[in-house]
């Protein structure tokens, strides 16, 4: 199943309403970003967020000192993330509509990528090609972030299994109308979830753990073949 169309509409149903329950930005994307920040020398790191959602993360990375960009598969949600960066002093030039298993980017573009809470809304192909993407994109050595929902996570237990798909749970969101949006989460548990990912060609995931019902992998980017032979 390709679940990008049931997620896109999903989202672009949610909207502005999502900021409102997702405003915090999480502890584990701060110690990141700020490891991160050692590493900046004569220029600012090129930061891409796939999936940016309503924006909190953008705003904090630019906040850091980071060079932002940003994507996300609704159309709503990106409106909302330069809406979010107009008012904090930003054009929101740097958001953009797009499918994170086809991103718009030139080869080696990125110093670092983060992808939270995103990766669950996709099967183990399509996360595969979205990695490959990743990959492509990132520069050598570049740092991934990447969380996920443990099938633990509050929202998931509450969320309706679906009967024919495994570790596929449908989590609702009721909207100011009091209608509900039904959203598709594919949530196995870590470990299988690392069995798909610990070969992902061009990536090496260096550490991944649970914590506060997120699933987290922190991979880099493989040196290039041509770097192999030096």
């Amino acid at each position: 199943m390709d679940p990008r169309k049931v997620v896109k509409l999903a989202y672009d149903s949610i909207g502005p309403e999502f900021g409102k329950k997702r405003k915090n930005t999480w502890d584990f994307v701060v110690d990141w970003l700020e490891k991160l920040q050692l590493k900046q020398t004569d220029r600012p790191l090129k930061l891409l967020i796939a999936g940016c959602g309503n924006g909190r993360h953008v705003k904090l990375a630019n906040d850091m000192g980071f060079d932002v960009f940003a994507v996300d598969i609704s159309p709503n949600m990106v409106s909302a993330t330069i809406q979010s960066e107009i008012e904090n002093g930003r054009d929101g030039s740097n958001i953009s509509v797009s499918d994170i298993c086809d991103l718009p980017f030139p080869d080696h573009e990125f110093d670092a990528i983060m992808s939270i809470a995103v990766l669950h809304h996709l099967p183990f192909d399509l996360c595969e090609t979205a990695f490959c993407e990743f990959s492509r994109v990132s520069s050598t050595r570049g740092d991934i972030l990447i969380s996920c929902w443990d099938p633990s996570a509050p929202s998931v237990v509450k969320g309706k299994r679906d009967a024919e798909q495994k570790d596929v749970v449908w989590v609702s969101w009721t909207l100011p109308d009091s209608s509900i949006v039904s959203r598709y989460y594919h949530v196995p548990e870590i470990d299988v979830r690392m069995k798909y990912w610990e070969e992902i060609k061009g990536l090496k995931c260096n550490h991944f753990e649970l914590r506060n019902f997120n699933q987290l992998f922190y991979f880099s980017k493989l040196k290039s073949p041509d770097e192999l032979k030096r």
